[in-house]
């Protein structure tokens, strides 16, 4: 994951015309004249975003190269030919910024929130990352061991390691590769540089800003977003399914059921949000049992076990289920099974009460997703991407309101008729078979 001075930006575009929009959180998409794809969100304020959103995360590796994308993720900011990683470093300090990098199944992220008179250092500082990266061999060493860091922690989470082996076993491959390289994983700095081409061209990225002008964020992609032509082309997810177990020494079990879900901005998906609320087990009150079916049924078992629904939606595809975590293995195999009993209950339609409360919470996690900056310009670049909408926060919320309790019963009937995923990891011999569950 050096340059005498910083160029100047086009001189016909004045440093005037980015400031806010009278329109609070106006949401625009264009193309640049160079290809490189522009969204903008214009907010009130002097703190301002930038980001550069590429298409192709964990889900654009082979075989071969499982873990490059991580590895490229951890190359952001290092050396490249206009700055060393330290000044890099010093003038985003010296400019009170902050950068970071983020690495999904489908995109990785590179971004900077700044004050608004920094627009085009950190423009330049993003568009570097993606265009004039030195990729040398003796700072391999650093990423490497920052990636293999970030992936012990990772794995060392019990409930991380099971989404991620359940993603493996429902797709296999595409979005199936795991966000985090693994122990076993051959990356090498070549292979980082030859993904990073592959990736890195202009088809294949989106700037984003949030409080910048439209159009003078479209200029600071044709002045410093320098790309080869190229657009990544991926094949189309295919759901399998499958049965996975895993041998591990944490104290917590995991179970997972799967299904396949619904591809984001759907009708179906917005219907399996409701439903994943419906299901609940989040605590969302401190000291609190949680809200939600699933969490009615945890109150059955020892403090230590644990039930909740997830709903991942892709660009292509999705997947919705159940994970139950608990520290006695036994209680596991009964917990899942009241779990999956949950949800076949849910093939018929919710009472009121339950519906609607699911709902509200369905429509508030749909915006909460836009709180943060950061959110907000990985969900922008990656409409610009993949659908070329954009769909505001309000606009997802009116399509959760749309979501009818038949609806719910459908996805939630649809659901129990495809072939599961089922995960288990922990002590195996207390764990039991998928075919041993009633799904």
């Amino acid at each position: 994951m050096l340059a005498a001075s910083r160029k100047a930006i086009i001189n016909t575009v004045s440093k005037a015309t980015y400031t806010t929009a009278a329109t609070a959180n106006a949401l625009q998409f264009t193309t640049a004249a160079n290809g490189v794809k522009v969204a903008s969100s214009q907010e009130p304020g002097q703190a301002v975003s930038l980001a550069v959103v590429i298409n192709g995360g964990s889900r654009a590796e082979s075989g071969k190269n499982a873990g490059v994308a991580h590895y490229l993720k951890n190359y952001g900011f290092k050396n490249n030919t206009n700055r060393t990683a330290f000044r890099i470093s010093r003038e985003a300090e010296l400019a009170g910024g902050v950068l970071s990098s983020n690495l999904s199944h489908e995109t990785l992220v590179y971004s900077a929130e700044f004050l608004k008179d920094d627009v085009e250092l950190f423009a330049e500082l993003l568009g570097d990352v993606v265009s004039k990266q030195k990729y040398q061999e003796h700072e391999f060493i650093d990423v490497a061991n920052q990636t293999i860091g970030e992936s012990a922690n990772a794995y060392a989470d019990s409930e991380v390691r099971a989404i991620e082996v359940a993603h493996q076993t429902a797709f296999r491959t595409g979005l199936g590769n795991s966000i985090f390289a693994k122990p076993t994983s051959h990356v090498n700095n070549a292979a980082v540089k030859a993904f990073a081409q592959e990736l890195f061209t202009k088809g294949n990225i989106a700037l984003v800003g949030t409080g910048i002008d439209h159009e003078y964020l479209q200029t600071l992609a044709e002045t410093y977003f320098n790309l080869p032509l190229g657009q990544l082309s991926l094949p189309a997810t295919q759901y399998y399914g499958g049965d996975s177990r895993v041998e591990s020494g944490s104290k917590n079990n995991q179970y997972v059921v799967a299904y396949e879900g619904a591809a984001l901005n759907t009708s179906e998906y917005a219907a399996l949000q409701v439903l994943r609320y419906a299901l609940g087990g989040d605590v969302n009150i401190k000291n609190t049992e949680g809200s939600g079916l699933l969490s009615q049924a945890a109150m059955k078992f020892t403090e230590g076990t644990h039930m909740k629904a997830f709903n991942m939606g892709y660009s292509d595809a999705g997947l919705f289920g159940i994970q139950v975590t608990s520290d006695s293995a036994t209680n596991t195999g009964v917990a899942i099974a009241a779990a999956v009993e949950q949800l076949k209950a849910a093939t018929k339609n919710l009472s009121g009460d339950n519906f609607n409360k699911a709902l509200a919470q369905a429509k508030y996690a749909t915006t909460a997703g836009f709180q943060t900056r950061l959110d907000r310009l990985e969900t922008l670049g990656a409409q610009a991407l993949y659908s070329g909408k954009n769909i505001s926060a309000s606009e997802y919320a009116a399509a959760v309101s749309k979501v009818s309790a038949s609806d719910v019963a459908k996805v939630a009937e649809k659901l129990s008729k495809s072939k599961p995923t089922t995960v288990a990891l922990g002590d195996l011999s207390n764990l039991p078979y998928a075919d041993s569950i009633s799904l």
